[in-house]
């Protein structure tokens, strides 16, 4: 809350001194469709818009948002095989819960402010964290803590830093696991808008107990190659349009 009254007070300072209170609309932030293909992710659902309306004394300050999401139909494809061969069991490639918890995903938020103002990257900062940590919580991640970061050079040329998030989500309480995920987030700024995006990937095999034909206790593994999908959310990160 704090945080988004910051941005209101610096959006009404920023319109008092150019005199303008228009907010244009967001566009969405596509990835460049060639890397998509050529990395075998796949666009989630439709392009997500929305318009928030505060009002700060007489004026009505809108801040106009687009969100777009991708999810690893390669990677989700690859474990539906494994657990067919494993366990006799199929994932659904167009189910958004299958989605969320076998597969990696990407999201892109766009937020356009009233006459172009551009967020101070102190407040980006503070905008990006509880973004995550709400994110984290939606999805049931635990202890989704910061583990580093590196620098990315967008598709306009420009330097941002990639910060990275491990955390956890427990698995069904009869098969007592965890499954680690890693985070990954970056923030941009121009042409008067924010630019946000978060990558989320397993990143750990996953275990099942399953039983033999004899009845006996037994372990399967689906198989996941977490440094591969940490390269694809940078590449992904990297043709941003």
């Amino acid at each position: 809350m704090k945080i988004i009254i910051l941005i209101l007070l610096i959006i009404t300072i920023g319109a008092v001194f150019s005199g303008c209170l228009e907010t244009k609309e967001a566009e969405p932030a596509f990835v460049n469709q060639a890397t998509i293909n050529t990395l075998g992710w796949e666009q989630s659902g439709d392009v997500q818009k929305d318009s928030l309306t505060q009002q700060v004394g007489d004026m009505d300050i809108v801040i106009n948002t687009a969100i777009v999401s991708y999810y690893d139909k390669a990677l989700l494809d690859d474990i539906n095989n494994q657990f067919g061969d494993h366990l006799g069991m199929s994932v659904s490639s167009t189910n958004p819960q299958d989605q969320n918890m076998f597969s990696s995903q990407f999201l892109t938020k766009r937020l356009a402010l009233p006459g172009g103002i551009s967020i101070p990257e102190s407040v980006l900062l503070g905008t990006v964290d509880n973004l995550i940590q709400e994110m984290a919580q939606e999805n049931g991640i635990k202890n989704f803590n910061e583990s580093g970061e590196e620098t990315v050079i967008i598709s306009t040329g420009s330097k941002v830093k990639a910060r990275s998030y491990e955390g956890y989500i427990e698995g069904d309480s009869d098969q007592n696991t965890r499954l680690k995920v890693r985070g990954i987030i970056a923030s941009w700024t121009g042409d008067g808008t924010t630019t946000i995006v978060i990558g989320v990937i397993p990143a750990q095999d996953i275990i099942y107990g399953t039983r033999t034909q004899t009845d006996s206790p037994a372990e399967s593994t689906i198989e996941i190659d977490e440094d591969k999908e940490y390269q694809e959310i940078l590449t992904l990160i990297k043709n941003v349009e």
